[in-house]
């Protein structure tokens, strides 16, 4: 007995395995850039943080949670990870981001007011979301238009693709309606809030909205546009603003990518066209 006792004390002791360690957060990962503003015309502004700038040079970087407003102008915006694009007409006001899920990556794109056409690549592993204060579109590979003329009503038209829409109640913003409805290309849908989608054939398809045009040949925003934002979320005017150069200037940081170009000069002989806002 005092030997097996012996030879058992003799045996190392089993240690408590530790944790295993996570990676550690690489500095400034939470503002890599997911888009950026390729080319302008007219007025656009960029709010990053709590800070709104004035775009006059591209590319512009915009990250995670940066909102683009469009006052007289039109911009045109890439995701850097499979250049799905995004093109903003006059008096539009949205928020982008991106974020890694379990199975992937979700885009979203906050559509609060405007016109926004629309070409999303198709992707397995990254899931994207178009929203309004109205409804909610998951899409893969589609081409369209949203209209969003104010917080109670918003339009869905489709090129091509197929766009699965889910409304959004008025209370506390969860899904309204038993399930999504499919809108199919050729089609378009009225997301007012809380009453049953309306989906018809679109009279016109949209057409994507030239950005290569002299800002002078733009129409006019809606005089009241400002106002439909609420309060939390409204631009300023445009002469309050800094230029995006000027505060890269001033702060010794460029929020642009490498070589940013002076603004795509005006197409000659260019029409001026009309948003192609559903009303």
């Amino acid at each position: 007995m005092i030997l097996l006792l012996s030879l058992l004390l003799a045996l190392p002791m089993a240690r408590p395995q530790a944790a295993p360690q996570q990676a550690p957060v690489q500095p400034g990962a939470e503002a890599q850039a997911v888009a950026a503003i390729m080319q302008f015309s007219g007025e656009v502004l960029v709010r990053h943080g709590q800070v709104w700038l004035r775009v006059d040079k591209v590319p512009r970087n915009l990250v995670t949670g940066d909102t683009v407003t469009t006052d007289r102008g039109r911009a045109e915006v890439h995701f850097l990870s499979d250049d799905s694009t995004l093109v903003l007409d006059i008096g539009t006001h949205l928020t982008v981001s991106e974020t890694q899920m379990h199975m992937g990556w979700l885009r979203h794109v906050q559509i609060l007011l405007g016109d926004v056409w629309f070409h999303m690549q198709h992707s397995l592993n990254r899931k994207t979301e178009l929203a309004t204060p109205t409804a909610v579109g998951g899409l893969r590979g589609t081409q369209g238009l949203i209209h969003v003329e104010n917080q109670e009503q918003s339009d869905f038209t489709l090129v091509e693709g197929q766009l699965e829409i889910t409304g959004v109640s008025s209370r506390g913003g969860g899904p309204a309606g038993p399930s999504p409805v499919s809108l199919d290309a050729g089609q378009t849908m009225r997301a007012k809030r809380d009453q049953p989608f309306q989906v018809t054939k679109a009279v016109r398809l949209p057409s994507r909205p030239a950005v290569n045009v002299s800002p002078e040949q733009l129409p006019t925003p809606r005089a009241n546009w400002r106002e439909l934002v609420s309060k939390d979320q409204r631009p300023p005017a445009v002469s309050q603003v800094t230029a995006v150069s000027s505060r890269a200037a001033a702060t010794g940081k460029a929020p642009t990518l490498a070589k940013p170009a002076q603004a795509t000069k005006p197409a000659k002989n260019s029409r001026q066209r009309k948003p192609p806002a559903l009303r």
